[in-house]
């Protein structure tokens, strides 16, 4: 199959609906008129809103926040205009109505969610505003200000001395995100990493990979999904982030804020399509059911290809994405001052487990990644992962009538799942003769002379083994309580947080593989060779599989946290936490088949029981205080730290590590500058920081050991901008230097080393421009570029992933279907320049991603 013909047969069925849709998306405004929706109300329900006298556009961004309630504006409205002052509890609509006073502004609510602000001698021209959906406030369409995962309370980040960043839904439909880590990818500080071939949602932040994400507040791990469907908005905290949430990452935290019942009746219906077989359908629907209880259901369902596909004499075959999403959730709002939210998730996937391309050694040895064509996998159509998720969780806020409030969450988390891969293993040099496909178990011997682990060698031949993760579960349960409130010492303000958590979790997997036997209790593993440079290697037969071993984990931890923010004076703002964490683990394995020298297997007459149990405490801490130099500049600077827990692990027959191995520990220094300029239409923030850990574990021949010592020090910059009406801008950049300080390991020479898969340099930029008025009102243009630099391919530095640009861009119309609807096309296309690029590796020549080539997409959204 030529490199570049990547259409389905599937997607071609879909080709004229996506032209006629297409078509219709440039059609001018004029040619399609309806009525504009009548004026909407907003809901009666009392909230506790604490917004202070400030510059309006401010008090809006928290108005929106607290409410719910978002707004759009000619910025210019706002300008050089202050709000009252709004604490306690009011409607929406009285506290709108009170920020605006004395302002000569007035409101109207143009939809379900929007409201659009117009001075009062302009009021009958607003009746001739088309509906808009804008997320935020007319300060910016990709920023959203408050934020609870870095201290516990909702706050303005612009207040904060630590780095934090939130992502709203709308750059997610703006830039027609279809994974987690593609949102990621707007923040400075995050690039993608490995994650199991595509399987699994895995960033690396500041240098560190990120194993664990946050789910409205609550830890999950990297092996859950998070359907972009059901997110509302991401906060990322870069940096260390124990304070409030125990062991994570040191380069930082992923908090992924879901979409939870609303008291104004809203729906969306939309579908997604791309060139190479992407088909994906999504239904969001919330609203009232009665004066007191509101639900939200969102249904997510995908039957998509990839442009990946293994290519044997048997045929190709395209990578199939199937997935199915359902999350109901239900609030019970008795009262303005109780809140019982119930969540319930249930998630069907099947994904494809595609660990890339590999590099290839040359005449020199020098290695370079192989020149094959870009949609072929060398793996086999049976490497996929099947799972099943579900989720419930229970959350009641209650507010104290002094305006404290209470947060109890509870909630249990399962995932259950089996995959298969035929796994890339060694090159073979020239001394093999025997061609492509199966190995009888009596060429063993030549394939141990000819094996070549350090790179797929000129040849092109690559031995591949067959192992899976069979009868995978697992089990999070997880329950947090906490007291938040503001309260005066002295002349000083504070807001303070105190939280205590438990989270249990218990895993039990089995590891297989496809096997031989050779003679008595000695066992072979299967293993097969492809030449990576054919399209007509032989066709593949899913193997069996042995369960080798099995183990049954059991983590718990408890965690006591404290937090206060104190406002020292008119401007200066300290930050200062403290948590104390207890880990437990107890953890049973059973050995069947051990491994050995040369892969080779031996069948245990009693299984080999590994039995570890052990616990660990630690205490980490947090401070920083933020200066504002003037109403526009601040400054600040932060001290924090992370603790992670080492324990020994059983991989594949075989136990590595000890039960006395020290624990991960991080600290972060960092100072910073955040900025705002041109009344809030131009946003900066600068930070320096150096990040150090201790005691990482890695894994080498699955053999697990610690580095002594890893660093990062990095520069990084985001900026906002919203110069005109209808233009934002989000723009980011990141200088890392990593580098191995220890490698605590006396055969090795890694120290001075940078660790693989981490660029110096990463920039990214999107911007998007809606008109706001004329025969293009409604009509917006999105243009991104993304840029990576390179990056080495393992810890020992012996060879680099090149650097790439890539660039994107899309297009929407917003249609008036009637009263309270209306239709969003959208067009795009991803990698306009059609780059062949490699986003991301494991440390290894043979686990190198491949990234998609030049993509356009089409979307429509009827929103009613």
């Amino acid at each position: 199959m030529p490199a570049k013909q990547r259409f389905r047969s599937s997607s071609l069925k879909a080709l004229p609906v996506l032209i006629m849709l297409a078509s219709v998306s440039v059609m001018p405004s004029t040619a399609i008129a309806d009525d504009v929706a009548e004026q909407q109300t907003a809901p009666a329900k009392l909230i506790h809103f604490n917004i202070p006298a400030d510059n309006l556009s401010k008090s809006l961004n928290l108005f929106s926040a607290q409410s719910g309630i978002f707004l759009s504006s000619d910025g210019a409205l706002t300008k050089s205009k202050i709000s009252a002052q709004v604490d306690g509890q009011y409607t929406a609509e009285q506290a709108l109505q009170t920020l605006l006073a004395g302002t000569q502004l007035s409101y109207r609510f143009i939809d379900a969610k929007t409201v659009t602000l117009f001075e009062q001698q302009q009021e009958q021209a607003v009746h001739d505003l088309a509906p808009l959906v804008v997320m935020g406030t007319d300060l910016n369409r990709y920023e959203f200000d408050i934020a609870g995962s870095a201290t516990g309370f909702d706050t303005d980040v612009n207040e904060l001395p630590r780095s934090v960043q939130v992502l709203p839904e709308q750059l997610i439909l703006d830039q027609n995100a279809t994974h987690l880590d593609d949102v990621l990818q707007n923040v400075a500080g995050i690039t993608r990493a490995h994650g199991f071939g595509g399987v699994e949602t895995q960033v690396n932040i500041r240098g560190f990979t990120n194993n664990r994400l946050f789910v409205d507040g609550n830890p999950v791990s990297s092996r859950h999904n998070v359907d972009v469907a059901t997110i509302d908005r991401v906060e990322a905290i870069l940096g260390p982030a124990s304070v409030l949430h125990g062991q994570v990452s040191p380069g930082g935290l992923i908090n992924i804020i879901t979409k939870k019942p609303q008291t104004i009746k809203s729906n969306s219906l939309q579908a997604d399509f791309d060139e190479h077989g992407r088909r994906k359908l999504t239904l969001d629907s919330t609203g009232p059911l009665n004066d007191v209880l509101q639900y939200r259901l969102i249904v997510a369902g995908e039957d998509s290809e990839s442009f990946r596909e293994t290519q044997t004499v048997s045929g190709d075959h395209p990578a199939d994405i199937r997935g199915l999403t359902i999350a109901p959730s239900f609030s019970y709002t008795p009262d303005a001052n109780n809140t019982f939210t119930l969540s319930l998730l249930h998630v069907d996937q099947t994904l494809p487990i595609d660990r890339g391309t590999v590099a290839v050694a040359d005449a020199s040895g020098e290695l370079h990644i192989a020149n094959i064509p870009e949609e072929r996998r060398l793996g086999s159509q049976f490497d996929e992962r099947d799972s099943t998720e579900k989720q419930i969780q229970f959350d009641f806020d209650h507010e104290f009538d002094n305006g404290w409030k209470n947060q109890l969450k509870l909630g249990y988390y399962q995932k259950k799942f089996e995959d298969y891969q035929a796994r890339p293993l060694r090159g073979l040099n020239d001394s093999w003769t025997l061609g492509t496909g199966p190995v009888d178990i009596s060429n063993l011997s030549a394939i141990s002379t000819s094996a070549n682990g350090s790179a797929v060698q000129a040849n092109g031949l690559l031995i591949r083994t067959a192992d899976s993760n069979l009868d995978v579960t697992e089990d999070d349960f997880f329950i947090s309580n906490s007291l938040t409130g503001d309260y005066r010492f002295g002349d000083i303000d504070n807001t303070l947080y105190i939280g205590a958590n438990l989270h249990k979790r218990n895993i039990r997997h089995t590891d297989g593989f496809a096997m031989q036997n050779i003679s008595g209790s000695l066992y072979a593993p299967y293993l097969d060779v492809i030449d990576i440079y054919s399209s007509n290697n032989p066709a593949y037969t899913k193997q069996s599989q042995t369960s080798v071993s099995k183990n049954d984990a059991e983590y718990t931890e408890y965690g006591l946290s404290i937090q206060n923010l104190a406002y020292l004076t008119d401007r200066l703002n300290l930050l200062a936490g403290l948590r104390y964490d207890r880990f437990e683990i107890e953890r049973n394995d059973k050995i069947y088949y051990q491994q050995g020298a040369n892969l080779l297997f031996t069948k245990l007459d009693d299984p080999l029981a590994v039995n570890i149990k052990g616990d660990n405490h630690n205490v980490s801490g947090q401070v920083g205080l933020l200066y504002h130099l003037t109403d526009a500049i601040s400054v600040y600077g932060s001290w924090s730290e992370s603790f992670t827990p080492n324990y020994p692990d059983v991989t594949a027959g075989q136990v590595s590590g000890e039960n006395s191995m020290a624990p991960e520990e991080a600290t972060q220094y960092e100072v910073g500058i955040k900025s705002s300029f041109l009344d809030d239409k131009v946003r900066v923030t600068a930070s320096l920081y150096q990040l150090t850990r201790e005691n990482v574990m890695t894994f080498e021949n699955l053999q697990a050991r610690l580095n002594g010592e890893e660093e990062t020090k990095g520069v990084e910059l985001t900026t906002t901008m919203q110069f005109i009406p209808g233009l934002n801008i989000l723009a980011s950049y990141t200088h890392m230097d990593s580098e191995i300080i220890n490698d605590n390991d006396d055969t090795k020479t890694l120290e001075g080393n940078s660790p693989y898969g981490i660029p110096q340099n990463k920039a990214r930029v999107w911007g998007s421009y809606e008109f706001q008025q004329g025969i293009l009102k409604s009509f917006g243009l999105g243009l991104g570029a993304e840029y990576v630099g390179a990056r080495y391919g393992d810890d020992e530095n012996s060879f680099k992933i090149p650097s790439y640009t890539i660039v994107d861009t899309a297009a929407w119309y917003y249609i008036p279907m009637g009263k309270d609807k209306q239709l969003r096309l959208q067009a795009g296309i991803k990698n306009l320049t059609d780059k062949t690029y490699y986003p991301a590796n494991l440390g290894s020549p043979y686990r190198i991603n491949v990234g998609a080539p030049r993509t356009a997409y089409i979307s429509a959204r009827l929103e009613f």
